[in-house]
């Protein structure tokens, strides 16, 4: 037995992005609507494109304005001339002349101890100070007036005869006085330097010592951090 062919009817094919048609559609009415709605209040909107491309070289401008300011007050505030870097925590000091560095020496600070005078009554803190200083003054063959506090420590009672005091061989060769009782000085204990074991004063060896005393002026800067 044949079968003839005859016509299947085929269903039509179901409605393809029906959801895109519905955003259309939507879409379409918000618009038309807020046409209508602008009509009757009488008002426009404008839309206007931004070009991001200025903007974005307008705050490359303004960066870069603000960065040579910047540049400018830093080179302002740059110390002149020559002048010390003491770095406390690594026992380091530097010479300087403007920008260049011209020597780095390994140097001794303060040990940061406390000492208690027996009566209870002063207390001794052997810190070097940090912050800016300046050369007051240079000596060659620099004599120490020992105060109360050296005689304690090593358990004496301080004398009263001034004489007593006087120490021509600690502070070494030469001395630059920052003021407040605080020296840039030599010292006898030269393996300890690189240790903070000061009293609060700063000792150089006898090289570096001598190095600066002929290389920094009176009145120069001393940074000291």
């Amino acid at each position: 037995m044949e079968f003839e062919p005859h016509d299947v009817a085929v269903p039509p094919p179901p409605p393809r992005d029906h959801w895109l048609l519905w955003l259309g559609g939507a879409s379409t009415f918000f618009v038309l609507t807020l046409l209508v709605l602008q009509t009757a209040v009488g008002t426009r909107t404008t839309v206007q494109a931004i070009d991001r491309r200025a903007d974005v070289c307008t705050v490359e401008d303004s960066d870069s304005k603000a960065d040579e300011r910047a540049v400018g007050r830093l080179t302002a505030l740059r110390p002149r001339g020559r002048y010390v870097v003491i770095d406390t925590y690594r026992n380091r000091l530097l010479v300087y002349d403007g920008g260049t560095l011209l020597r780095e020496a390994v140097c001794s600070t303060g040990s940061g101890t406390v000492l208690v005078h027996p009566s209870g009554k002063k207390v001794w803190t052997f810190d070097t100070p940090l912050g800016e200083r300046r050369v007051i003054s240079k000596v060659r063959d620099p004599i120490w007036t020992k105060p109360d506090w050296a005689f304690i420590e090593e358990g004496f009672e301080p004398p009263r005869d001034a004489s007593l005091r006087v120490d021509r061989v600690s502070l070494g060769d030469y001395a630059l006085y920052l003021g407040d009782g605080y020296i840039i000085h030599g010292t006898l204990f030269q393996t300890l330097l690189g240790q903070g074991v000061t009293h609060g004063c700063v000792r150089l060896g006898d090289k570096d010592l001598e190095y600066v005393y002929q290389t920094i002026p009176v009145g120069a800067r001393v940074y000291l951090y």
